[in-house]
């Protein structure tokens, strides 16, 4: 079944917009975040009006191999729209495997946990963060749709992530706090890090091989590490270059056929994104490890 086909919709944006029964409000939140997201984009971009839609859906109309709770985007030809946002209509189980996990790795981090996505009973909520995500998923809308061709996946959530921080960081300073503390937490655990190097997958190729499927895909929460990481590496992209580097990250892969990367392995494509986007970014990627 198309994601989001036989789901109610909302009037009154620029993309089509689909709500599983009782999440209208959510809905609502998630679409005016997206609106503001897709018309800042496309000003900085140069998209204009990519066909997408957000779908944001209960645990009983989700379908896909992510854990319910994680943001995706599809762009598969069968979808309800050339490009779609799919994103939780209510707290998922894996959200608290995040908190369980980071508590554990960082217990004299986690009041910071607590201090930014407090639950209202002494527990954590994270989902004002994964609201935010919402951006990013816009992110992987305006660069598919857009004729962004990154020549690997990394560098696609790179380029989504540096999206939701330059938006909230010119648009939504006052949420910035809201973005940051969770991946800063994730990004700076020593035991994560040992943990993830012992038993987890940690270089850009790892990622590239088994996050996308074969038979030992890494689990959910090997992904998030990656991805704590990644928000960090965008924020120190934003300080040094400001939108101009999301801007540029756009332009010089606009120019490049997307079957054939024309660029090689990582220190390759580093070199580049060093000459043509960001030296922070390039560094960033040839000091991985």
């Amino acid at each position: 079944m198309r994601i989001g086909s036989n789901l109610p919709h909302l009037d009154g944006y620029p993309f089509e917009v689909r709500y599983s029964k009782g999440a209208e409000n959510r809905a609502r939140a998630a679409a005016d975040w997206a609106k503001d997201a897709y018309a800042y984009l496309s000003n900085l971009l140069g998209v204009i009006e990519p066909d997408l839609a957000v779908v944001v859906a209960n645990e009983s109309d989700w379908n896909s191999r992510q854990p319910y709770g994680l943001p995706f985007f599809n762009d598969d030809p069968d979808q309800i729209r050339p490009g779609i946002i799919v994103m939780p209509a209510s707290r998922g189980s894996f959200w608290v495997e995040m908190g369980y996990d980071l508590r554990d790795s960082s217990p004299e981090e986690y009041p910071r946990l607590l201090e930014q996505y407090p639950d209202g009973s002494g527990g954590l909520d994270l989902q004002p963060f994964f609201d935010l995500v919402t951006i990013h998923e816009m992110g992987h809308a305006f660069e598919v749709l857009g004729g962004v061709h990154l020549p690997t996946f990394w560098l696609s959530e790179i380029f989504a992530n540096l999206a939701l921080h330059t938006f909230v960081a010119t648009q939504r300073p006052q949420s910035l706090a809201l973005l940051e503390v969770l991946p800063s937490v994730g990004a700076t655990s020593p035991r994560l890090d040992e943990r993830m190097r012992a038993e987890g997958h940690t270089s850009l190729e790892d990622l590239e091989t088994y996050y996308t499927g074969g038979s030992e895909p890494m689990s959910p929460l090997n992904y998030v590490w990656y991805q704590y990481r990644w928000q960090r590496i965008a924020a120190a992209v934003f300080d040094a270059d400001g939108e101009e580097a999301l801007r540029r990250m756009s332009q010089v892969f606009q120019d490049r056929p997307g079957d054939n990367p024309p660029v090689g392995g990582r220190i390759e494509i580093a070199e580049l994104l060093s000459a043509r986007v960001s030296e922070t970014l390039g560094r960033a990627i040839e000091l991985w490890e």
